[in-house]
């Protein structure tokens, strides 16, 4: 279930107060897979995301009823997001895992507290991560606008929920051969199309490379997983947006 965090991840003007975003997930002849929600609230200076991804159908049987949960959470400075910490829920009908991150900014640390729930039992282990990074995977997508310049076409990012070594993220702005390509891919020739690379064999691809469909508002419209195991694409798709002021 992990290709569903950046399948929900959107680019979204911070003008915006409150956004929700629903996705449906399909993968090759299994069909719908997995549904999601992203949630996005700005009060003044304070930030709040979540997202929340559930197997369906064979993937929820098979899962034993897999849900996660992903948050950030933190403070809004100068139009950028600075979080405070980011959170990270597994669970199923059998184990429960919290991962807990929290930003020390100022001593450009990152403490990780990971809580284990299982046969009753509660088990809790803290660890100083071994890279530090300004950003979560979260709060990177909704700053990537101050990452993009003119004439650069791929950089390297640092985010925890990346690589695991060092929180690398490689975000390509593909060229007009492949763009060409992503439009057939996508039957669409309008938006932004990215590829994010998160260096992770996410369901057996080689390093988990992610093609986006980015609307003008920010959106991601669409997001593939390409030639996941032998069964086709992963595919995430938008099915409802709202937005409102608190």
């Amino acid at each position: 279930m992990r290709f569903l965090l950046t399948f929900l991840i959107s680019i979204i003007s911070l003008n915006a107060y409150t956004i929700r975003a629903d996705y449906k997930v399909t993968f090759g002849i299994f069909g719908k897979i997995g549904k999601a929600n992203a949630y996005f609230k700005k009060d003044k200076d304070h930030y709040l995301i979540k997202i929340e991804a559930r197997a369906t159908g064979l993937a929820k049987l098979l899962s034993k009823n897999r849900i996660e949960t992903y948050i950030s959470e933190g403070v809004v400075k100068n139009g950028v997001l600075i979080p405070n910490f980011f959170k990270k829920i597994r669970k199923n009908s059998t184990k429960k895992i919290v991962k807990i991150y929290r930003f020390d900014h100022k001593a450009k640390k990152i403490y990780k507290i990971t809580i284990t729930y299982r046969n009753g039992k509660k088990d809790e282990h803290i660890e100083v991560l071994k890279y530090y990074a300004k950003n979560d995977i979260l709060s990177l997508y909704f700053n990537l606008k101050n990452f993009l310049k003119p004439n650069i076409t791929q950089m390297k990012l640092h985010a925890v929920g990346g690589d695991r070594k060092d929180g690398g993220v490689e975000i390509i702005l593909p060229d007009s051969k492949e763009k060409e390509k992503l439009a057939k891919l996508f039957k669409s020739k309008d938006g932004l199309f990215l590829d994010v690379l998160l260096h992770q064999k996410i369901f057996a691809s080689k390093e988990g490379r992610l093609h986006l469909l980015i609307d003008r508002d920010g959106i991601t419209k669409k997001a593939v997983l390409k030639d996941v195991i032998f069964f086709g694409d992963i595919v995430g798709t938008l099915t409802n947006l709202s937005k409102g002021q608190l």
